[in-house]
């Protein structure tokens, strides 16, 4: 795969995510430089989510291949920021997490 095509997929990936939490009334600021997530996405109840954005990859058997934090997230994560595994499905724009205390499906 390509640089180009890897840079599409993660930015539509990246995108769409926005747009989820965007639909659920979250305010999203995105993350700029190459930092340890993608973006931060707040609500008026004060709800505050850490996102990382990947594309959803899946085995042969059609089980869910789950990443891990980088050494940068699991150095934050240490600290207490809980970060949200955004994975987006490119064909459906079906959006499922994983964060770092528990696996939420949505």
């Amino acid at each position: 795969m390509s640089e180009v095509h890897k840079h599409r997929h993660g930015l539509s990936c990246k995108l769409t995510a926005m747009k989820w939490f965007v639909d659920r009334e979250y305010y999203v600021f995105d993350e700029t430089n190459q930092g340890p997530i993608d973006f931060v996405a707040v609500n008026m109840d004060g709800d505050v989510k850490y996102i990382e954005c990947k594309k959803l990859a899946r085995r042969k058997d059609g089980s869910k291949i789950y990443r891990v934090l980088s050494d940068k997230q699991k150095r934050l994560a240490s600290s207490g920021l809980n970060i949200d595994m955004a994975y987006v499905d490119v064909d459906t724009g079906e959006v499922s997490f994983n964060t770092t205390k528990e696996n939420i499906n949505v």
